[in-house]
């Protein structure tokens, strides 16, 4: 260990846990954010988009350490927005009727899931960060 003592040397290594958890909310912010926008781009006239209401109100944010979230006004306004479970085919409604749902929310999800390179990317540019 005392052979790389010299190399442990920077920002990262004055607090490592404190730094690297910091660096990672700040990429799963990121990573919301641009989710929640994927989402907003799937809102159009004629595909879930009336007044733009549900649009608005769809966001990304840091809920607590570690756990971001997607969500239709949960943040902003405590609670999603009623009829967003309907237009994402997710309210016990839909079954009853031939309407399923645009599923922007779980088409976001899936995604993601895949692991894309904006994903990627993200984690490594606030990771560059710590070690500037």
């Amino acid at each position: 260990m005392a052979k790389w003592a010299g190399y442990a040397k920077g920002p990262l290594f004055e607090d490592p846990g404190d730094n690297l958890t910091r660096a990672a909310n700040r990429a799963l912010t990121d990573i919301a954010v641009m989710g929640a926008v994927r989402v907003k781009q799937q809102l159009v006239k004629g595909h879930g988009r009336i007044t733009a209401n549900l649009r608005d109100h769809v966001g990304g944010s840091l809920v607590k350490n570690l756990h971001a979230q997607i969500d239709a006004g949960e943040v902003q306004l405590g609670a999603n927005i009623v009829y967003a479970t309907w237009v994402e085919g997710t309210s016990s409604r839909n079954p009853q009727t031939v309407f399923s749902g645009y599923h922007m929310f779980r088409n976001v999800k899936d995604w993601l899931s895949k692991g894309p390179s904006e994903v990627d990317q993200l984690f490594e540019q606030a990771l560059l960060e710590v070690f500037k």
